[in-house]
């Protein structure tokens, strides 16, 4: 199969302090793979570089064959890779729908002048755009709230908007960091089966950090784990549970029970 992402020898310093150590780590087209490890482990990090929010030391980065450049996200963005973060970074004083064609604005068609005067490119962009974020919003099924202030939402749906206005970039990799954090069970279990037909009938290629082992078990066909910003195994949902080392890394934690 082709491979949407491969990292090579990636290696993030802060200080005296290494994040990620030489972590390899391949995605396939329509695959969900799932990041775990404990507090500290060098996830997050793995995410920020990935999507070009941060800068890393030494190591490649490739998505769809192209190099990815630290630190340059509006780039990555606009080359298919789009992300979700930890912490919702919606815009609460906009509506749903304005929150999910803020993320189009790269394929709007017009100019500054053509949005002063409503020129009809204008317009029929607008039009189109709008027709597109509904869609979306559907998709990952809030479209009921599209005209609803963003902040006066649950947190679960807004949630749901954060990976509309993700999908709004027309990705072919999506990156969820945490996207069941603070989710309730039934939340959790929609989720799951939205992440699930992205890969399966979308064919988008997913890399989930997430702590929620059930809600990986349900999402990804492969598990990487790390520890101390180092692969420690890899494998099945099923294959991870009972690996030694992930077993020890979690000691105590009850993460992985």
């Amino acid at each position: 199969m082709t491979e949407v992402l491969t990292i090579t020898g990636l290696v993030r310093r802060f200080g005296g302090v290494t994040a990620l150590a030489g972590v390899d780590l391949q995605l396939e087209k329509g695959q969900t793979r799932a990041l775990i490890g404990p507090n500290g482990s060098g996830k997050s990090t793995l995410i920020n570089c990935v999507s070009a929010v941060d800068q890393w030391d030494e190591g490649a980065i490739v998505v769809d064959g192209v190099p990815v450049r630290g630190r340059n996200s509006v780039a990555a963005a606009r080359r298919g890779i789009a992300r979700t973060f930890q912490t919702l970074r919606l815009f609460d004083d906009m509506t749903v729908l304005e929150n999910v064609m803020v993320a189009m604005h790269h394929q709007r068609g017009y100019g500054v002048f053509s949005s002063v005067v409503l020129l009809p490119g204008y317009r029929r962009a607008e039009t189109r755009m709008r027709a597109r974020a509904q869609e979306l919003l559907d998709r990952v099924g809030v479209g009921a709230d599209a005209d609803r202030v963003a902040g006066t939402l649950p947190y679960g749906h807004r949630r749901l908007v954060e990976i509309a206005r993700a999908l709004a970039l027309d990705p072919s990799l999506l990156l969820l960091d945490e996207p069941a954090a603070g989710m309730n069970d039934t939340e959790t279990r929609r989720l799951a089966e939205l992440v699930s037909s992205l890969g399966d009938d979308d064919g988008l290629s997913i890399l989930v950090v997430e702590h929620n082992m059930d809600f990986v078990a349900s999402v990804a066909s492969q598990v990487t784990v790390l520890d101390n910003g180092r692969i420690i195994a890899e494998g099945t949902p099923a294959e991870v549970r009972e690996h030694p080392e992930v077993l020890q890394a979690y000691l105590g934690s009850g993460d992985i029970a």
